[in-house]
């Protein structure tokens, strides 16, 4: 169980990872921030609390719609 933990935790931090190279947000800077480190902490100790938690902020993060530049016209 230990290694479903590990690699489910491994592909949170690869997909933050992704999230943090893409277009810059703060909101996404930080939440990416924190899913790294969260999934970095459950890939060390194999503990499924981070892995959720890190997960829940990280899909939060994809729901909110993107802000859009206004046409100042």
């Amino acid at each position: 169980m230990h290694y479903v933990i590990q690699v489910l935790a491994a592909i949170l931090v690869g997909t933050a990872f992704g999230a943090l190279l893409g277009p810059r947000n703060n909101f996404l800077f930080i939440s990416s921030l924190i899913s790294i480190a969260l999934g970095i902490v459950a890939i060390v100790t194999a503990s499924w609390m981070p892995l959720a938690i890190g997960t829940a902020v990280l899909l939060l993060t994809y729901a909110v719609p993107p802000k859009t530049a206004s046409s100042g016209a």
